[in-house]
């Protein structure tokens, strides 16, 4: 029961605030409830654990720095008994009220055809580390414009990232269409159940998926027509 009102407590402040850093000290910190609707995701995580994205899987084991789209499906398995890092989770809403919020979210690690995985040095990891910290560290204190503080950190983060090469340890298992589909399928899913009044749904038309997919409007019906013929 204390597990539960913990994890409420967690849910509560990360909606009000829209945004949340942590230190992953054991698994169950790896795998914290909260709604995938609305939240982005960046962990700096040691261990070894398998990520599923979409429609592909990546196998990894040292250091990685994985980035979350709310709007693309994942799941993600801890394999190793140990498991470290950091993660920080935050509403588009939250960083929006950045100038530069719209060129951070359009970053390739974002993207359905992006790649959300990277690995990181030892000499890279001691520096994210220090940048986590350093969000957790101030969004506990009282300093007037900590918020705009912590979304700079962000965009270091990002920015640290694009200097490195993504991940090529993965399983694609699908060809685009069948890609493409598999994610318009979970998103239309995650839509409902409309959890309360103040969240109507986010996407309504196939001009709204097909922005968040990153595609052509006559290409999702193609895709979604096609493989749901076959299926």
């Amino acid at each position: 029961m204390k597990k539960e009102r913990s994890i409420s407590e967690f849910n509560t402040e990360l909606k009000l605030k829209g945004f949340k850093a942590f230190q992953i000290e054991d698994d169950s910190n790896a795998t914290r409830t909260y709604s995938r609707k609305e939240f982005y995701k960046i962990c700096l995580t040691t261990g070894r654990s398998i990520i599923h994205y979409a429609d592909r899987s990546f196998e990894q084991e040292g250091t990685i720095l994985f980035f979350g789209n709310p709007h693309i499906p994942y799941s993600w398995e801890t394999i190793s008994r140990t498991y470290i890092g950091y993660t920080c989770l935050f509403s588009e809403d939250f960083l929006k009220q950045s100038d530069r919020s719209e060129s951070m979210l359009q970053s390739p690690f974002f993207k359905i055809d992006g790649t959300p995985v990277l690995e990181i040095s030892e000499e890279q990891r001691l520096f994210l580390n220090t940048l986590f910290q350093k969000m957790i560290e101030e969004q506990e204190n009282d300093y007037t414009f900590k918020d705009e503080l912590i979304r700079n950190y962000i965009s270091l983060i990002i920015h640290e990232a694009l200097k490195l090469q993504p991940s090529e340890h993965y399983h694609q298992a699908k060809k685009a269409t069948a890609r493409i589909t598999s994610v318009f399928l979970e998103l239309l899913e995650r839509q409902f159940p409309i959890e309360t009044s103040d969240h109507p749904l986010q996407l309504k038309t196939a001009q709204d998926y097909a922005r968040c997919l990153n595609v052509h409007t006559n290409y999702l019906n193609r895709a979604v027509k096609e493989i749901t013929c076959i299926i």
